[in-house]
């Protein structure tokens, strides 16, 4: 690249990091939500979520579009390409993110009338601990820090805990003979698992900034 080509470049990935940086906040505003509507069975809220979700995936097509320009027009190379090919994958994993947010508000939304069978206390308690994931692997991938995404990573263990202690929780209900406890029990065990399948996407995210900088695919 020539000098003026080198400027240009990295003022389309700053805007670009920048975007994808609103993308995010905008999934973590979204978890944050519909926790909130389904601990406070608000109806208009969990609707709020769902709704929303729509400016989530226009960005994320509207940041495809303009890595594909970048990639068809300023012709990169090495660490540049790394970039672009990690900037694609870490915005799948945001709109990913979206849907499961998306998933709990419909969840929170079938849950609204229903006396809850057990204090929701866990749930809501494990989803912030995947919002601070989230954060802080955006703050990886805007700094392009690597430890830090490592370290985000391994909190992903903390989600995987709380879902199996969860899931044995709820089975206890399930072998009841109340069907209405079975079927709550059942969504519950299905809103845990979004919140654990945010952790995975969240460390996907981590691997990717760890990836643009070392160019290495570590799983962690």
């Amino acid at each position: 690249m020539s000098t003026n080509s080198r400027v240009h470049f990295t003022k389309e990935m700053t805007e670009l990091n920048e975007e994808i940086l609103r993308m995010g906040i905008l999934v973590e505003e979204a978890i944050k939500k519909s926790i909130d509507a389904l601990r406070d069975q608000n109806e208009i809220l969990a609707q709020e979520v769902i709704k929303e979700d729509d400016r989530i995936n226009e960005l994320e097509l509207e940041l495809f579009d303009k890595i594909s320009i970048l990639l068809a027009t300023e012709q990169p190379v090495a660490t540049d390409l790394r970039q672009l090919t990690g900037a694609i994958r870490i915005v799948s994993d945001l709109e990913r993110a979206g849907d499961y947010a998306v998933h709990i508000a419909e969840g929170a939304l079938r849950l609204s009338e229903e006396k809850y069978i057990t204090q929701l206390k866990q749930i809501p308690e494990t989803a912030a601990i995947a919002r601070q994931m989230l954060k802080d692997a955006l703050t990886a991938f805007v700094n392009n820090d690597t430890e830090l995404a490592r370290e985000v990573a391994s909190r992903d263990e903390i989600l995987d805990k709380s879902h199996k202690k969860l899931l044995k929780k709820m089975l206890k209900y399930m072998n009841k003979d109340d069907d209405a406890d079975v079927d709550q029990a059942t969504n519950l065990i299905f809103l845990a698992r979004f919140i654990e399948r945010l952790g995975d996407h969240i460390t996907n995210v981590c691997e990717w900034v760890i990836y643009t900088k070392t160019g290495k695919h570590i799983e962690l």
